[in-house]
């Protein structure tokens, strides 16, 4: 196999196509046509066309981890698996080790960070910050020590059952829902409870909030 043409590729002037055998082969950085002295006529085998690839892969990966750091963090996972859309799944995780190795991603404090953000702004309990965190790729133990750190504000939960369900829970002669989530309750007292859990909250810090709630409304209504 021959080059059969190197010819310069867009606006930029820094990349290069590379034709093989009179095809489009693949476009260059300018630094690895000089790395591989890569010239026309050059006679190249598949091996050192494969080198070749593997290098230019590399090099656009860690291009666009720096792009993907620098815009947001990222787990080392999440960040291997958006890189792998575009090269291989093993050149990706390197890349995302190179990373890491650069202080770039750090793992556990990311995990912290983000548990707070769900938990003070999204509202979001326990189960759902673990779900969350789990889809991010982060280890077990950073999301155990996360969640170490978040504590369930009673009084921010009962301002949020006043905020989304309070219109639910006006006290009223509405009858006992026969069948559903939970037999014995009213339509917006399920209602309420199932929107927490969906939130992640247990059943039990459900209940309590809501019922505090209740009883915040009826005592309004007595005075």
């Amino acid at each position: 196999m021959i080059i059969t043409s190197i010819t310069k590729y867009g606006d930029k002037g820094n990349r290069y196509r590379i034709d093989v055998d009179g095809e489009y082969w693949y476009i260059l950085a300018d630094t690895l046509v000089m790395d591989f002295r890569l010239r026309k006529g050059m006679t190249v085998t598949e091996e050192l066309l494969g080198e070749i690839r593997a290098a230019a892969d590399y090099r656009k990966g860690r291009e666009r981890a720096f792009y993907l750091l620098e815009s947001r963090e990222h787990t080392k996972s999440e960040l291997a698996t958006k890189l792998a859309r575009n090269i291989d799944w093993e050149t990706a995780r390197k890349i995302a080790d190179e990373m890491e190795s650069l202080g770039l991603i750090h793992e556990t404090d990311y995990a912290r960070r983000l548990a707070q953000y769900l938990s003070s702004v999204k509202h979001h309990g326990g189960r759902r910050i673990y779900q969350e965190l789990m889809k991010k790729g982060f280890s077990g133990s950073d999301i155990q020590a996360a969640l170490d750190e978040i504590e369930t504000d009673e009084d921010e939960l009962t301002a949020l059952v006043r905020k989304k369900y309070a219109r639910y829970l006006q006290p009223s002669d509405e009858e006992e829902e026969p069948s559903g989530f939970h037999r014995g309750y009213s339509k917006g007292k399920n209602k309420a409870i199932q929107g927490l859990m969906r939130l992640g909250y247990s059943f039990g810090e459900s209940l309590a909030a809501v019922e505090r709630v209740e009883a915040e409304l009826a005592d309004e209504q007595q005075d």
